[in-house]
């Protein structure tokens, strides 16, 4: 088959850009094209990544677009013009919109991922004209494309309930985390620890900071562990400045420990493996997530885990950490208390954590792809009128 992958939210920068979604295109497609030796792949790329730069035996064809398309006014146009051309002109058989939205008048089938809901969710935490492109065109997109696939039972629930698709063509195909989330020897979390001038303990969150992801909770709740325990903690958040922060800001300035609260926003992707590792707790007190990377990744890394009892987060951890409402705030102080005051706890919850992170796996993935990618190809579902 000649299939296609849009590919236009995938960088290599070292910033935010290459992050989220960047990284989930980079890894499906690495892992696609190391494992499928039968097939040809076309990535459609941004003008600021005109080379696959990835060493796989299967090299795909780029394509990379003349607009500047790491802008979204560009991105959208491009999109439902030049890259619905590309799939008739390519004569692909199946294309893989990545992220919500598929080219309308595309000349092939197509497989649409979508991550979360986030924006009908949460939509007053969207800009208005962000929120309605988004509401607009992921229905429209759901409803058009042969194949929805999501990172979770959970978003595949909402995806039938919200954007009204059929249950036989929402399929659930688990992420997982890279090969360098693995734990680390003592020596080397140490190092890390000393060059980043960091303390020996700390508890983690890994995420923008933006309303639902309750980090204001996660301030008092750790503000209330320090004061009843007298843990040696300091709590470090890890991830930019994200929309409506007041709650954040506020909250850092009440707390009689902030000078305990390192913030040191963005971080390049290749050293996020060791601010896990490095870590006595990451915690995700998140209200909503079409996944959630950072338990996974941090299961993966050794490190306990504590996060919410809501969307896909129980999904994930399963029994391998500890979940809490998300904004319960003594809730979640005395979870954290429990770990950072147990060794025996933290050592338990290291062991379930590995051995649940080993559970999602790159190969499971490519390989239900690859079936959808067939089934696509060779007679594509009905399509649900819009």
């Amino acid at each position: 088959m000649k299939i296609g992958i849009n590919a236009l939210k995938l960088y290599t920068s070292h910033d935010y850009r290459n992050a989220g979604i960047s990284n989930y295109i980079r890894q499906l497609t690495t892992n696609l094209l190391e494992q499928d030796r039968d097939n040809h792949y076309t990535l459609f790329t941004n003008h600021l990544m005109p080379a696959w730069e990835e060493p796989t035996p299967n090299n795909p064809t780029i394509v990379t677009s003349r607009l500047p398309t790491a802008h979204p006014v560009p991105r959208i146009f491009w999109e439902q013009t030049a890259l619905a051309w590309h799939t008739a002109r390519g004569k692909l058989d199946v294309l893989h919109c990545p992220l919500n939205v598929i080219p309308l008048a595309a000349a092939c089938p197509t497989v649409l991922t979508i991550h979360d809901l986030t924006f009908l969710h949460y939509p007053r935490l969207f800009p208005r004209l962000k929120q309605r492109y988004l509401r607009f065109f992921t229905r429209l997109s759901a409803r058009n494309a042969d194949v929805v696939v999501t990172d979770s039972a959970s978003t595949r629930a909402d995806v039938v309930s919200m954007l009204g698709v059929a249950e036989d063509r929402v399929h659930v195909v688990y992420p997982a985390a890279d090969a360098d989330f693995h734990p680390r020897t003592d020596e080397e979390a140490s190092a890390f620890r000393a060059a980043k001038r960091l303390p020996s303990r700390y508890v983690l969150y890994v995420g923008t900071l933006e309303p639902r992801k309750n980090v204001d909770v996660l301030i008092r709740a750790f503000g209330d562990v320090v004061r009843k325990e007298k843990v040696p903690h300091s709590l470090v958040l890890v991830g930019g400045h994200g929309w409506m922060t007041q709650a954040i800001d506020e909250a850092m300035k009440d707390s009689e420990i902030h000078e305990r609260i390192i913030m040191p926003g963005y971080v390049p992707r290749a050293e996020l493996p060791l601010w896990y590792s490095s870590a006595d707790l990451l915690v995700y007190p998140s209200s909503y997530e079409g996944f959630g990377y950072p338990v996974l990744e941090a299961m993966a890394s050794g490190t306990p885990v504590i996060a919410s009892n809501s969307s896909s987060l129980p999904e994930i951890v399963s029994d391998a950490g500890l979940l809490v409402p998300p904004r319960a705030e003594q809730h979640l102080a005395s979870a954290m208390a429990n770990v950072l005051t147990d060794n025996a706890l933290a050592d338990e919850l290291r062991e379930r954590g590995l051995k649940q992170a080993a559970r999602f796996s790159w190969s499971d993935s490519v390989r239900v792809c690859l079936g959808l990618y067939q089934s696509c190809g060779s007679q594509a579902p009905s399509k649900m009128n819009p």
